[in-house]
Parts: C-alpha cells; structure tokens; sequence
C-alpha cells in the first residue's frame, strides 16, 4: 500500500509531503519539499520507531500499530503525522484524539469510575454531538473515541459514528460490553466503527464481577470480545493497574487471557484519584509499581508476540527517554468533551475550561493550550502530580459538580494572593 501525505492544516508545512509505503511489516517513507531540517527529522524519526515496534498486524487495511492510531499508511494517520510535527514545530498545537462522552448513564457502579460525580444536567443530543464531533475533526482530530458512562446506551450510537469520515479519522468505543451482542457488534461495524476497548479490571471472573457489582460481568466482557471479533472490529481491553495488582502480578494474567481470546491491544491505564476516587490519596501508584508496569507489559508483549500489545500508562509516566516527550496527554494530544459539553484536558480531569453549547470547541482550545499550566510540557500525568493538585483539584469546593470550571478556581487563587498581599 502507499499514500502521500501533505499537511494541508500547516503553512510552515506547505510545500512538504511523505510517500509512505508498507511494505509487510515494514514501512518506507520518501520526504518531498521539507525546507525545515528539524521538521524532515521527526517525520523520519516517527516512522524509524514504528519499524522498531513493528505491527501488531498487517492487511489490506494498512499497518496496525495500535488501536490509538489510524492504520499505516492512510489519509487518517497523515493528520497523525501532522499533529505531531504541529506539535514540535508550532506553537499552535492540535489535539490528536478526542474523547466524546455521549452519555452518563452505565448498568454497574464501579468504586474506581472516572465519571463519576458529574451533575445531571441534560446531556447533548444527537445534533449537538455531530456538531461536537465535525468541530473535533476541524482541529485535526484523527481518533474519535465515544465514552461514557456506557456509550452503548445510546441507542444513535451508530449515527454518531457514522458522522466521521474514515479518511479524517477513526472511530472507537470504550464499553463494558453489559449490551455488546452479535448483532450489536455488526450493527456497529456497518456503520463505519473502527474498534472498541472492553473493559475488564481483573483476569478472574469472579474479582472482575465484584468489581463491577453485577454477576456474569465477565461473561459478557467474553462474549463482547468475540462477537466484536467477529464483526471485524478491532478488539482492546483496558484495564487499570493497583498497588495490590501489581504485587499480584495480574498483568501477565489478563495479557494471557487477551492472547487466548485474539485480542490486539490491552491498555494499563493507572489507578488515578479521580471521579469517585478523587480524594482518595491511597490511590496512586509508587515510582516502584510504575517501573514494574512497564517490565510486565514488555515481558507480556514479547511473549505474545506482539498481540496483543500490551501498552502502559506507566510507560508515559517514566520521565525518561523518549516517553518525556509524550508525557501528560491532557490539552496537547487529547481533548475530552462531556455529556453535558464540557471541555477538560482529559476524561480523568475533572477541570472545565469552557462548554460546547456557549462557543466554539476551537475558541475553548485555544483557552486551554495557553492557559498558564497547560502551555507548557508536563513530562508525566498531572493528576498524578501532587502540586498540581495541590492547586487544582484538592482546592475544588466540597459537594460541587463536577468538572469544576478552571477560571473559578484561578480567580480565587488571584484574589488569596492580592489579600495575602495586602495584609504582608
């Protein structure tokens, strides 16, 4: 397969194009007009690290490196390519996913749920999502994701997804699978889905289900995995990594499982204090645990030989090597918009910057990429930072809904500062 890629979004990138041809497992790629040395070396370099990770598959659909990515080459991952340049080379940067809650409503009552503690304000309708969406796709947006709560408690679902061009971008569903039957699944696919991520929190079907508060939880996570498969739909679990699960040594566990099953991807994200977890300071992971992540997902991801690959919150979080570059993905590769239309970093920050229903998502962006902590580069996941919840989120008022307006909380902050001030 090949493609060309132009960069239509960046003047300072105008007269650049790539010719990308995989070639199997591997990918070659040409560079055409670049006039920026530094821009030719990334672009080189971000196809150099992907013949060094090498796919999980490879098809008439192009190269799969990750469920995160569109297939390699194809119109979707030019904009990939191009976010990323936009994101070294300009100070104008794009998000390159975006995380759409469509709904808040879920069959379980998960004690870690990220989501929950939002208000019950109505949620966004149909038209209002597409427009959502279209917006996201004008920033440069190559992966939709549609959460929730349980995003296949919508039942126009399918309509949203079939809103994105799969040449701008893909589509993916993050589910507990509690509604994703056989004909769900092809329904999905039909109408244009790229992929879902299922979650499972443990490889023992009995922990899985206490977790979750409903029996026959994992059952249903097994026969969403399979039925999605067999839709031919690209299949993740997301999982969540403890103190006690690391000690445990669950992750080569459910990596096994994943393997047994067909599953591309498995994704660690790390316990973080948010949601309903929010104040719970117990919750984060210690350097020690984040290095034993990363060791267990190489390990898991030799042994399966790459599928599934097995990819870490930890790893972002290491500080070190190229990984300081990614650091946190809040405002600089993701954006997150609420049911309600809420803007925030990401789906773990409980921080509103702005509301979909009052102005365009781009002027809300742009709020947020220059707003004094997020212009610049965090090298690890800020939720997990304590000074920066020290200032944003243990200062959030006691009962307020959330995500909690940002300009509030740096008001405040202002006027403590002038009075402390004045009384000095």
């Amino acid at each position: 397969m090949q493609q060309t890629y132009r960069f239509v979004r960046t003047p300072e990138l105008a007269s650049a194009s790539l010719t990308v041809t995989s070639h199997g497992p591997l990918v070659t790629v040409w560079p055409h007009g670049f006039r920026s040395p530094r821009a030719l070396f990334l672009s080189l370099l971000f196809f150099f690290w992907l013949n060094v990770i090498r796919p999980i598959e490879s098809g008439a659909q192009g190269n799969l490196y990750s469920l995160y990515f569109p297939p390699v080459p194809s119109p979707a991952q030019a904009r990939t390519v191009e976010s990323f340049l936009r994101k070294w080379l300009v100070a104008d940067p794009a998000p390159m996913a975006a995380t759409v809650a469509v709904t808040t409503r879920c069959q379980y009552r998960c004690g870690h749920c990220s989501a929950a503690g939002v208000d019950d304000r109505p949620e966004l309708d149909a038209d209002a999502l597409r427009r959502v969406v279209a917006e996201c796709l004008d920033l440069g947006v190559h992966v939709v994701t549609f959460t929730g709560g349980e995003p296949l408690l919508r039942d126009d679902l399918e309509e949203l997804i079939a809103a994105v061009p799969p040449e701008l971008a893909t589509t993916l569903v993050f589910t507990n699978a509690h509604g994703l039957d056989a004909a769900r699944a092809r329904a999905l696919r039909r109408a244009g889905l790229f992929g879902v991520h299922v979650s499972l929190d443990s490889p023992d079907p009995a922990t899985h289900d206490r977790l979750r508060g409903c029996e026959g939880a994992f059952a249903r996570v097994e026969r969403g995995v399979h039925a999605a498969l067999d839709a031919g739909l690209k299949v993740g679990l997301s999982t969540y990594a403890t103190h006690a699960s690391v000690e445990a040594g669950d992750l080569a566990r459910l990596a096994a499982l994943a393997h047994h099953w067909g599953v591309h991807e498995v994704t660690v994200f790390d316990a973080i204090p948010t949601g309903r977890l929010l104040h719970d300071d117990q919750v984060p992971l210690t350097p020690a645990d984040h290095l034993t992540v990363v060791r267990q997902a190489r390990r898991a991801t030799r042994r399966a030989r790459r599928r599934p690959r097995v990819v870490s919150q930890s790893w972002t979080n290491r500080r070190g090597g190229c990984a300081r570059y990614i650091g946190c993905l809040g405002a600089g590769f993701q954006v997150h918009v609420t049911a309600q239309g809420d803007v925030t970093p990401c789906d773990f920050t409980p921080l509103s910057f702005g509301n979909v229903a009052d102005e365009p998502l781009a002027t809300i962006w742009r709020r947020m990429t220059t707003h004094p902590e997020y212009r610049r580069h965090s090298v690890a996941c800020r939720m997990q930072d304590p000074e920066f919840r020290a200032l944003y989120i243990d200062t959030i008022p006691a009962g307020a809904s959330l995500p909690h307006p940002i300009a509030e909380l740096d008001r405040a902050a202002a006027g403590d500062a002038a009075a402390t001030h004045s009384s000095g």
